[in-house]
């Protein structure tokens, strides 16, 4: 659903962007005692430094050196964070993201803290964390917890993830030769032909016959399709009650979220955005033929990394009273950021507020939830004693032997580490213990009721109402 049609807005101010730079690269030099407070002043001042620099300088200064940091700084001297210079390499993620594709081969990848002297069971290659499922390196058989050994016969040895990342993309159509190394001595080589990856986005299950879970990771432009045909799926299911999760969730397209919001509502306003610039200032209304019936029960799980986008559906389902929300405060991102391509690099600038239904914006606030559910924070004591556990490996090494862990076997374990004054509260050592288990899996489970109170509380206040 097409929300906003191009704006003519973007065309002028790309072409008095490029028109600054222009003025900048080729206006012939001024004498630095330029003075004045008018816009062309300053920009004559910018010029002449630039050049002052670029010429006299005491060593010599690549130009796209001297333009990268000027432009940085501008962008500094707002105090926005949101609002960014960014070069080719940095752009090419942030696409991704929006775009929610890419040409690659579908894994999910990470590197562990790697200590050659002191390894303890780690390697010094990039992990995989999970295939991809559908992709190229999924239907080859790549599991969670492979290394990347070689890319195109040459060693990945010490690569960073951003390095793998930018050699397994690529073209779809294209191959790319990795050989993978599995345990500790077991190498094979495969080769793996790119194609155009969607971002997973969505990830759904049924908590039992009637109650839904809905998990939101991200929105880019496939996630309403992901959403919509998750709701179906409800609704073919009869279910009474649907549990949305955002936490960790930071935001994505407004377009995208609107159009979810759109299946709860029929009527009434989702989100508005106010700007000093006419054209951003709009009200975002839902259209009749929403997906979910008013019968149905929603709940909301947020927590302190639910942003932006992910605070727009938040903000909408708690102020017209269509879900409990459930968890902790969220992140407070309530600014719209729009991109502006200057060549291959581009600028991502702030340009308007949002506002829930209420006229809140909630920048820097978040949105407190109905039902408050916090986690406990790590004492000094938990945080070495956590520290301890990471840098020696001692989950991942358990986890290594025994790769489906019995009750007996995390005792014996939990007893081991009290010998050693490692004083982590249990239930928080088999949580550690049950997400290493689950990144290894190449299709994890979506929720885990045994261990997220945020669920369990959900989960409580659903049997509290039938």
């Amino acid at each position: 659903m097409k929300r906003k049609t191009e704006r003519v807005l973007w065309v002028s101010l790309t072409f008095s962007l490029l028109l600054v730079l222009s003025v900048i690269l080729l206006a012939p030099t001024v004498s630095a005692q330029s003075s004045g407070t008018s816009t062309e002043n300053y920009i004559r001042m910018f010029e002449t430094a630039y050049y002052l620099l670029l010429r006299n300088y005491v060593d010599e200064i690549p130009p796209e050196t001297l333009f990268e940091g000027a432009m940085t700084g501008l962008f500094e001297s707002l105090e926005d964070p949101y609002s960014l210079y960014l070069k080719e390499d940095q752009l090419r993620s942030l696409t991704d993201t929006t775009s929610g594709r890419f040409g690659g081969v579908g894994l999910y990848i990470s590197k562990e803290f790697f200590d050659a002297e002191n390894p303890n069971g780690r390697k010094p290659y990039v992990k995989v964390v999970a295939p991809i499922e559908g992709t190229p390196a999924y239907k080859s058989g790549i599991h969670a917890g492979d290394y990347i050994y070689k890319i195109d016969q040459e060693s990945a040895k010490d690569l960073t993830t951003d390095e793998v990342s930018n050699l397994l993309r690529g073209v779809a159509g294209t191959d790319v030769d990795v050989t993978f190394l599995r345990g500790n001595n077991i190498t094979f080589e495969v080769i793996l032909t790119r194609d155009n990856i969607e971002i997973p986005t969505v990830k759904w299950d049924y908590v039992d016959n009637k109650t839904g879970y809905l998990r939101i990771i991200q929105f880019t432009p496939y996630t309403a399709i992901r959403v919509e045909e998750t709701l179906k799926a409800f609704n073919r299911k009869n279910v009474n009650t649907i549990i949305i999760d955002v936490r960790s969730n930071p935001g994505g397209l407004l377009n995208s979220v609107v159009e979810i919001s759109d299946y709860f509502f029929d009527n009434g306003t989702i989100v508005s955005t106010r700007s000093r610039i006419p054209g951003e200032n709009e009200i975002y209304k839902a259209e009749n033929g929403k997906i979910v019936s008013d019968s149905t029960d929603i709940y909301m799980i947020i927590d302190n990394g639910s942003a932006s986008a992910a605070e727009i559906l938040t903000g909408v389902m708690k102020d017209r009273g269509r879900a409990v929300i459930v968890g902790d405060t969220s992140y407070g991102k309530g600014s719209v950021q729009q991109m502006l391509m200057l060549g291959d690099s581009a600028i991502k600038l702030t340009m308007a507020r949002y506002y829930t239904p209420s006229g809140v914006n909630i920048d820097k606030t978040g949105i407190d939830p109905d039902v408050r559910v916090e986690e406990e924070d790590l004492s000094e004591t938990d945080i070495l004693d956590y520290k301890t556990l990471i840098e020696n490996n001692r989950i991942g090494n358990f986890v290594s032997d025994n790769t489906t862990p019995n009750e007996k076997d995390i005792d014996n374990l939990i007893i081991k580490l009290r010998e050693e004054g490692i004083s982590l509260e249990e239930q928080f050592l088999k949580i550690m213990i049950r997400n290493e288990v689950n990144r290894r899996m190449d299709d994890p489970p979506v929720f885990d009721l045994e261990y997220d109170k945020s669920l369990q509380k959900v989960m409580e206040l659903i049997r509290e109402t039938k």
